[in-house]
C-alpha cells in the first residue's frame, strides 16, 4: 500500500450493514419467541446462513441482546441531544422528546419489545451499560419534566411519576399500533404530547361528586 494512503472503509461498511441486519432479525426471533425461547440456531436459520458465519459476527446470543438494547437507547439519547441543542422551551423539548421516540420505535417495534420485556435477560457489564444509557433517558426526561412543571406552577406534580407515566405510554405502543390502520408517527406523537401536557396543567382538578 502506498504510504500516505489508508485503506478503503467499503469492507467495514459492509460488515457494519451485515451486522445491523443480524441484530434486526434477532430482533424479530426475540420479540416473537422470548430471549429465553429464541435459539441462535433459529437465528442462523432465519438469516439462511450458518452458525459459524453467525458467530463471525457476535459471540453469543447474549452479545446480539446487548447490542439490540444499547444500541437503541444509544440512538434514542444522542439523537435527543442533537434535536433539542439550543431549545430552551421545556415544553417544545418534550414534544421533541415524544417524537424522537416514536420516530424511532415505529420503524423497530421489535426492538421496542424487546427493549420492553428483556433488560433483565441481561447479565454483568452488558447488564450495567444498558442500564446506565436507559437511566440516563430517564433523567433528561426528568429534567425537562421539571423545568415544565416550574414553568407552569404546578406544585402538586411530582415528576418523577409523570416520567414513568410517559414512558408506560410510549414504551406498550407495540400492543396496538398498526402502520397501515395508525396514524401517522408526526400525527401520533403530536396527540401523545398534547394528551401528556394537558395532564400536567395546573388547571386539571378532579371534580366532586
Amino acid at each position: 500500500m502506498t504510504a500516505g494512503k489508508t485503506k478503503p472503509s467499503a469492507p467495514k461498511d459492509r460488515r457494519e450493514a451485515r451486522l445491523e441486519h443480524i441484530l434486526g432479525v434477532a430482533a424479530r426471533v426475540f420479540a416473537e419467541e422470548g430471549y429465553e425461547k429464541a435459539s441462535i440456531r433459529k437465528i442462523a436459520s432465519k438469516l439462511n446462513g450458518s452458525l459459524s458465519a453467525l458467530y463471525y459476527y457476535v459471540k453469543s446470543k447474549e452479545e446480539m441482546l446487548f447490542r439490540i438494547q444499547y444500541h437503541t437507547f444509544d440512538s434514542i439519547v444522542r439523537g435527543l441531544k442533537e434535536k433539542t441543542r439550543g431549545v430552551n422551551d421545556p415544553v417544545e423539548k418534550i414534544c421533541l422528546l415524544v417524537n424522537n421516540h416514536l420516530e424511532h420505535f415505529l420503524t423497530h417495534i421489535n426492538e421496542l419489545k424487546v427493549c420492553s420485556h428483556e433488560l433483565e435477560s441481561l447479565t454483568g457489564p452488558a447488564f450495567r451499560k444498558v442500564l446506565e444509557v436507559r437511566r440516563e433517558y430517564f433523567r433528561i426526561t426528568l429534567n425537562i419534566i421539571k423545568e415544565i412543571k416550574k414553568k407552569r406552577g404546578a406544585p402538586g406534580l411530582d415528576p418523577h411519576l409523570a416520567a414513568l407515566h410517559l414512558f408506560g405510554m410510549l414504551n406498550w405502543i407495540y400492543m396496538w399500533y398498526d402502520r397501515e390502520k395508525n396514524p401517522s408517527g408526526e400525527k401520533l406523537s403530536g396527540q401523545l404530547c398534547a394528551l401528556f401536557l394537558d395532564g400536567l396543567s395546573p388547571k386539571m382538578r378532579r371534580k366532586s361528586s
